[in-house]
């Protein structure tokens, strides 16, 4: 395996400093998303290996494309109306 594929030599160190740089907005966004992922426990090892595999294979089922953004959409709406309640107290004070 070349160094530009094995990530067993990245250390925490390099990845920070990875994370610094002006186009790691996306490495971080999807850093932050699988640490949210891992903590919920219906995120399984089923779910890790389908995302390791469109990782390995470069691409995602267009279909899955359209169904995953239409579900992140009812998950964001899902958080807010969560949300709601709390902020409301926050501006009625």
């Amino acid at each position: 395996m070349s160094a530009t594929n094995d990530t067993a030599f990245c250390s925490v160190p390099e990845i920070l400093l990875m994370l610094r740089a002006p186009g790691a907005g996306w490495m971080a966004t999807l850093m932050a998303a699988l640490d949210e992922a891992n903590r919920d426990p219906d995120f399984n090892d089923y779910h890790r290996a389908v995302l390791a595999r469109c990782l390995e294979e470069r691409s995602v089922p267009p279909a899955a494309v359209e169904a995953a953004r239409q579900r992140t959409i009812e998950f964001e709406r899902a958080l807010s109306a969560r949300a709601e309640p709390s902020n409301r107290l926050h501006h009625v004070a």
